[in-house]
């Protein structure tokens, strides 16, 4: 809530009308589009906006910029006409600003505020008019920088994309900023909605980005969904790749793609709360309550500390997995070359950035790599699986876990004795090492004789691990799905499906998840009265989460796969993988995800997102809407079973 008083408790607020007045008409977009800006009275001087000419108002540049639209469209890419009307967009770069400060002070003075009063809110705006300014920009580089009598089609697709991007981001600036704004002001509120708009602006920004001529090595593999179904797969670290990121992307795409996966596996909100803590400004408490709440921090104290944990400790890990990555890189030098056909571990163009980018996607849980073949040439190499596969598991098992194992070794070197791990840890640890065990042992048994066929008993060994480690949600593999059986995909769902732990960057359904629907199970079996885990009692309280989000990940998957099914030619046990991995966000395929079909790549983008989101999101909305009523219904059996 903003603290300043309300307009009628200032001295020199405008008085109320009398009753025999008629009441002030409600502002509307319409009515600051229709009415000239009136005069504005500041102290006893009236100050009256410079009159601008008929074209320069909002209504004329709404309705010229629409023909505008409509005409580039139309003539794209005619070499003379293209270049005239993007000539023109540019001159109206000024006019677009001019309308937007003009609005603004229409605003403030309808509103009975003073012109030096309270600076407004300019990240939206400064935004949208950075972004028109690249969509014009771009469009400018294209058409110079193409043949003038044969652009090809990839030119005229991503000339009209810049063009309607262009109008509507100039829209937005113009008329939407307002709501905007009241649309984050409205999920900030409530951290479930704050998690959805902030990963989807970020995988709008991203896909933007992704797009741009400096972040492709050839124009013809521009594409706004490609664009967008790789960064939503950063954002959401899942790792799922339409194009070989070495090959199509060049280092600033890379550098690109490296920071929405940084972002999306530390959390927006966790990075700019950091920011702030380090610039020493301070969190508002309806911010920081709401961040407590996503972290589960006790105190506001405890936040602070808890944030800059999180980011310290994450760079840190990433760093010495970066380490020791260059290290294991280092004897094969064809990884310090660009893409060249062929060779499969060309591609990164340096060794250093080769380690860098590993270990983020790796302990970020995201599964890219800059190597055309990915991991699959170094599946002999025990450093590199180990390393990767160190981060992975680190990754996946949350902040809340290190935070107490590294409490714990505190005081052990102190000579203190640490006190018993939380229930937390001990489920998350003993789960984690589970499935490690019962991945490892599956793989070796089903693919021994198949896709391991051709490595000594050692290699499969380590491949079998590692491969089962990459089921907590990373996309890495050094053995190719594509030659995998059916059964081993089974279980690759299943491992998949479960995911990594709460507090993490793993996705799944979490292994807490899974063990309280064991516990409730057992005591459901056992007769019990109320299930429990490790000599404690659970609360009904997370049964009942536990059964929501299993229930909700079932049905989504089940809805994702049907409509995979229909729109896909695929065979079917690819297209689940394919489904299950991208909604738990894991990144491991059978190599179908480059040849899916538009519609295909559009829902798994969605799967991806949602996958990312939902769990979480359910989370929180389930633990913030609990009631207490004051009367209980008539209780009714039914049969089960």
């Amino acid at each position: 809530m903003d603290p300043s008083p309300s307009p009628s408790s200032r001295p020199d607020a405008p008085r109320a009308a009398p009753s025999g007045d008629p009441a002030p008409s409600r502002l509307t977009v319409a009515s600051m589009l229709a009415q000239p800006a009136p005069v504005v009275a500041a102290g006893a001087v009236s100050i009256a906006p410079r009159r601008r000419a008929t074209w320069m108002r909002p209504a004329p540049l709404l309705v010229g910029s629409a023909v505008l639209l409509g005409l580039d469209l139309a003539l794209a890419i005619t070499p003379r006409a293209s270049l005239a009307l993007t000539a023109v967009e540019t001159l109206l770069v000024p006019a677009w600003l001019a309308a937007v400060v003009s609005l603004e002070r229409l605003r403030k003075a309808l509103a009975g505020a003073r012109i030096q009063g309270r600076k407004p809110r300019l990240a939206l705006f400064l935004l949208a008019f950075t972004l028109l300014l690249a969509c014009i920009g771009e469009k400018w580089l294209l058409l110079l920088g193409q043949p003038a009598e044969d652009p090809g089609q990839r030119g005229v697709v991503l000339y009209r994309a810049y063009t309607v991007l262009a109008f509507f981001v100039a829209l937005v600036g113009l008329l939407g900023r307002r709501p905007l704004e009241r649309l984050l002001a409205t999920a900030a509120e409530h951290p479930a909605r704050l998690m959805v708009v902030s990963f989807g602006a970020a995988t709008l920004l991203g896909s933007f980005l992704l797009t741009l001529p400096q972040s492709l090595r050839s124009i013809a593999d521009a594409s706004f969904i490609d664009g967008l179904f790789m960064s939503a797969s950063a954002v959401c670290v899942t790792g799922l790749a339409v194009h070989n990121v070495a090959e199509t992307y060049t280092p600033f795409g890379q550098a690109v793609l490296l920071v929405l996966v940084q972002v999306g596996g530390l959390g927006i909100m966790v990075l700019s709360t950091f920011f702030a803590i380090v610039a020493g400004r301070k969190l508002r408490l309806r911010d920081a309550a709401v961040m407590a709440e996503m972290i589960d921090a006790e105190s506001f104290a405890q936040l602070r500390r808890n944030v800059a944990a999180i980011v310290l400790f994450t760079l840190g890990i990433e760093a010495v997995g970066a380490l020791a990555l260059l290290l294991s890189f280092l004897p094969h030098h064809q990884i310090a070359s660009g893409p060249v056909a062929g060779e499969p571990l060309s591609g990164a163009g340096d060794h250093l950035w080769a380690a860098v980018f590993h270990a983020v996607s790796a302990f970020c849980n995201a599964g890219f790599s800059l190597f055309g073949g990915g991991l699959v040439p170094l599946v002999g190499s025990p450093a590199v699986s180990l390393v990767v596969a160190a981060l992975v598991i680190l990754g996946g098992l949350g902040f809340p876990v290190h935070e107490e194992l590294l409490r714990r070794a505190r005081l052990r070197l102190r000579g203190e004795r640490p006190p018993r791990l939380s229930l937390h840890s001990r489920v998350v640890l003993i789960t984690t090492a589970a499935m490690l065990l019962v991945g490892t042992a599956g793989f070796l048994s089903l693919e021994w004789r198949r896709s391991m066929g051709g490595l000594s008993w050692p290699v499969k060994v380590l491949a079998s691990f590692f491969q089962s480690a990459m089921t907590r949600t990373a996309g890495f593999n050094t053995v190719d799905y594509g030659l995998m059986g059916p059964a081993t995909l089974m279980l690759t769902c299943m491992l998949m499906f479960i995911g990594g732990a709460p507090g993490s960057t793993a996705g799944g359904v979490k292994v807490t998840t899974v063990a309280a629907l064991f516990a409730t199970l057992r005591a459901e079996l056992r007769g019990d009265e109320a299930p429990h885990l490790l000599g404690r009692t659970l609360p009904a309280a997370t049964v009942r989460r536990a059964l929501g989000v299993a229930f909700l990940m079932v049905v989504l998957v089940t809805g994702f796969l049907l409509v995979m099914l229909v729109l896909e030619p695929h065979a079917p046990m690819g297209l689940a993988l394919e489904t299950v991995s991208a909604f738990a966000t894991v990144g491991l395929s059978v190599n179908i995800t480059p040849s899916l079909s538009a519609p295909g790549k559009l829902v798994i983008t969605l799967a991806m997102f949602i996958g990312r989101i939902g769990p979480l999101t359910l989370a929180l909305a389930l633990a913030n809407q609990a009631r207490v009523r004051s009367y209980r219904l008539p209780e009714e059996r039914v049969g089960i079973g």
